[in-house]
């Protein structure tokens, strides 16, 4: 279930999504998965090659992801926690993910976590 889209000025758009689920007995794992699918952008790269070269190995979007969690929650507890864990998300993540380089520097950064994935992958197999 959507709890909640957050679409901010750099043209994200942040949904949190309910995943909470029976743990045992009267308790459950309250979770909360934080998504936003980034768009890859030239400007993003040095050049044409790098983009090229990144759009082939990740897609056009790449996805960020949080997830919220707390173990054991009593059911009586599960709305007071997720709303907590939601509030958390919104006072930090959100200035974090609002600044006008964040898009940029995540796309980056996954890309250089693929390149990396490749380059051992290729000297694994010499």
């Amino acid at each position: 279930m959507i709890l909640d889209t957050i679409t901010l000025d750099s043209d994200l758009c942040i949904t949190l999504l309910d995943q909470t689920r029976h743990y045992f007995g009267g308790y459950f794992h309250v979770k909360v998965l934080a998504f936003c699918d980034v768009l890859l952008k030239q400007s993003y790269f040095e050049n044409e090659r790098e983009f090229s070269d990144a759009v082939g190995k990740m897609g056009p979007t790449v996805r960020f992801e949080r997830v919220l969690e707390k173990m054991a929650v009593p059911e009586p507890e599960i709305e007071s926690v997720r709303n907590r864990l939601t509030h958390a998300f919104h006072e930090t993540a959100i200035s974090y993910l609002a600044t006008p380089d964040f898009a940029p520097r995540f796309v980056r950064s996954e890309y250089r976590k693929c390149e990396k994935k490749t380059t051992y992958i290729r000297s694994a197999r010499a």
